[in-house]
């Protein structure tokens, strides 16, 4: 399943699907010196508000994009536009500690506008976006599901997840330098073919098989990494594609043990 590979290795992994129906703040207001004036609080959840919307439309759109080095400008810059939409959104209402970080956002996003997806398509802005996933999941009311990568497996993945927009985060707890990668995906509608199976296919055979639904990354010793996905109803599956001692030719981890099946309710 090397797409499936190849979508977790850069920015075009990082996604979210559909709907938010609430997003908040943490701020403590129950001191009446501190509580901000009605008007004013109701001002601040109404960025909080657009700002989630905001994320969850990015990355809904991010997950949409399907460009390479034989796209065309046309396709680069359809691309672009409809990612700028929901990015100009975030860049509005952004919190005070992830303003910079949305704006950084803009400097690989709008060259695609101009046709341009270098820049885009670059580890730096994997990591910027990541960065700011985490940051985002922390100032939104997201379904939270904390996962631990160990050398080979996902450690505390429940048996069966809510559906709704859920941010899994991973924590590297290798004890062997290894990098992790968490990519997360869903059996298509009507499938019955097990995991096994379709992990045994060619790209061609399993291509109409799975659902995409997020990827994310956490290097030995960095932060975590942060998938955010709209999860609907059916059988999912964890899994990390990065080759054993990261050398190319490496087997994947998963051929260790690193894949853990849960299901959506």
């Amino acid at each position: 399943m090397r797409t499936l590979h190849r979508m977790g290795a850069g920015l075009l992994a990082v996604t979210v699907a559909v709907g938010l129906a609430a997003c908040g703040s943490d701020d403590d207001t129950s001191s009446s010196d501190t509580t901000a004036p009605a008007d004013d609080a109701g001002a601040l959840a109404g960025e909080t508000a657009a700002f989630c919307d905001g994320v969850v439309a990015l990355n809904d759109a991010v997950n949409a994009v399907e460009i390479d080095e034989t796209s065309s400008e046309e396709d680069v810059v359809a691309a672009g536009e409809s990612l700028a939409t929901p990015l100009a959104d975030i860049t509005e209402n952004a919190p005070d500690d992830l303003a910079d970080t949305a704006d950084e956002l803009t400097t690989f996003i709008e060259p695609m506008t101009e046709g341009d997806a270098t820049a885009f398509n670059t580890d730096e802005a994997f990591g910027t976006y990541s960065g700011f996933l985490t940051g985002a999941v922390a100032s939104c009311d997201f379904n939270g599901v904390p996962i631990t990568a160990v050398d080979y497996a996902f450690e505390d993945v429940p048996a069966t997840v809510e559906a709704g927009t859920t941010s899994f985060t991973l924590t590297n707890a290798s004890t062997g330098g290894e990098d992790h990668e968490m990519i997360v995906m869903r059996k298509a509608d009507g499938v019955d073919t097990s995991w096994e199976e379709l992990l045994a296919m060619s790209e061609e055979e399993s291509a109409d098989k799975v659902v995409f639904k997020g990827a994310g990354f956490a290097a030995d010793g960095g932060e975590p990494g942060t998938v955010l996905a709209d999860l609907d109803a059916g059988e999912y599956l964890m899994i990390c594609f990065l080759p054993v001692g990261g050398a190319e030719d490496g087997a994947p981890h998963f051929t260790e043990g690193m894949q853990q099946e849960f299901t959506v309710e």
